[in-house]
């Protein structure tokens, strides 16, 4: 065993606990319920709600609640992303019980202030309206969006929807979600009782409550190009993908072995070779497969001269096409095993990088030895096995592409065919 952990059921919670001598405390609460499940025409209420559950809580202000987490060197985030919401902390083992309380009052009572909820939608607005003047930004955004929809992944905060939200739409959304029926808890670190922590965590969560669950997202039939008009833009961002495989699949292995080797590598993947060693259009590019619960994103970001727009797209399909017919080599795979061998290990130093893990394993259903097996079913990874699995892992027929840039650039990505244009919402 690589680190001692156990599971365990607590209140009807799934919980796992890694226990190690130090002077540290980390833990995390899973709530499966995010964006992707957010009232259609409110889109944003998981992220408001993550911003302000802690911003005014048991009768402390804002400013209490930081003031005592910092007197004790402690820190407390909430995040909402497209499947769950994430409540997550830090302390020094000494001061957890007084951490843990703030965070259980904090999420059995939050205020939702009038006067917090308006400064965040503002907030929330700002910058949703930087994001659009940022191409970077603006890329990934719109990207995320065109890839999944009509699916609920494409759910995004607009001004419009933010304005729509209003107090009650918060405390509904953490009545529904804010329940054990959908959580999950982790700690890992110092503590003298750690399920008797865990156990005052989770009772802070109402009884109940239901699964949710979602269709996985279906790719496209056919090539799609959006293009976001930005004539400040010295570069085109580009970003290209379409939707994959969910987190718990028997062949995860095989595809991020691929991955490396395609475009995730760095300076040894094919895609940096080919369009900056060898075609000098860009300082940068990278692929990558994001699983979720039920589904999962296989994209590509990039950026280039606008001249070379085009020219860019071309390429990067082309090796694509090239890599998926003619196949990687065991040369290639066998650099990518070793990366993965190596750097594994090195992302379980800490308690919140195990933490992390631990969550990963009970919110994707993964197996309590996946760790052991992860480096088992990667050292026997063979060349031939991948190329098997991945010729079902890419299709440049069906993907979404997504340009941010000038006019020249706009000339040059409608060689490659007919493309929608995008406003800022």
């Amino acid at each position: 065993m690589i680190f001692q952990r156990r599971f365990s059921i607590i209140q009807g919670v799934p919980v796992a606990i890694h226990e190690r001598d130090g002077e540290t405390l980390y833990g995390e609460i899973v709530l499966s319920g995010g964006k992707a499940f957010d009232p259609e025409g409110k889109e944003g209420v998981s992220y408001l709600l993550s911003s302000l559950l802690y911003r005014g809580c048991s009768g402390k202000t804002y400013e209490e609640i930081i003031e005592k987490l910092d007197s004790m060197g402690s820190s407390f985030s909430v995040s909402a992303s497209t499947e769950a919401i994430t409540v997550s902390f830090w302390s020094l083992s000494q001061y957890a019980d007084e951490t843990i309380s703030t965070i259980a009052d904090c999420l059995f009572s939050p205020e939702f202030s009038e006067e917090e909820l308006q400064k965040q939608i503002e907030r929330g607005i700002t910058e949703l309206k930087q994001n659009w003047d940022i191409p970077e930004a603006a890329a990934s955004m719109i990207f995320h969006r065109k890839v999944f929809e009509p699916h609920p992944y494409s759910r995004q905060e607009t001004e419009k929807s933010l304005r729509k939200i209003r107090r009650d739409d918060l405390v509904a959304k953490k009545n529904e979600t804010f329940r054990k029926a959908s959580a999950i808890a982790v700690l890992s670190g110092s503590y003298k009782e750690p399920e008797v922590a865990l156990g005052r965590l989770i009772s802070s969560l109402k009884e109940g409550g239901k699964k949710f669950a979602l269709p996985a997202p279906e790719p496209r039939k056919s090539l799609e190009i959006y293009f976001y008009l930005k004539q400040d833009a010295e570069q085109t961002q580009i970003r290209l993908g379409h939707p994959s495989f969910p987190r718990k699949v028997p062949f995860y292995e095989e595809a991020i072995v691929f991955n490396y080797i395609l475009g995730g590598g760095g300076f040894s993947s094919r895609l940096m070779e080919r369009v900056r060693a060898r075609g000098g259009l860009t300082y940068s590019i990278r692929s990558s497969f994001s699983p979720m619960l039920y589904g999962g994103l296989f994209s590509i970001s990039t950026f280039t001269k606008p001249e070379t727009t085009a020219k860019m797209i071309e390429e990067i399909t082309d090796e694509i096409k090239k890599t998926l017919k003619e196949g990687v080599s065991e040369e290639e795979v066998e650099k990518a095993k070793g990366y993965f061998l190596g750097h594994f290990p090195l992302g379980l130093e800490t308690p919140a990088q195990i933490g992390s893990l631990l969550s990963g394993i009970l919110f994707y259903g993964l197996e309590e030895d996946y760790p052991e097996k992860f480096l088992k079913k990667m050292e026997s990874l063979s060349a031939a096995r991948i190329n098997e699995v991945a010729r079902d892992l890419v299709k440049p027929e069906s993907f979404t592409i997504v340009a941010v840039g000038n006019e020249r650039a706009e000339k040059e990505i409608k060689k490659i065919g007919k493309i929608i244009k995008i406003h800022p919402e």
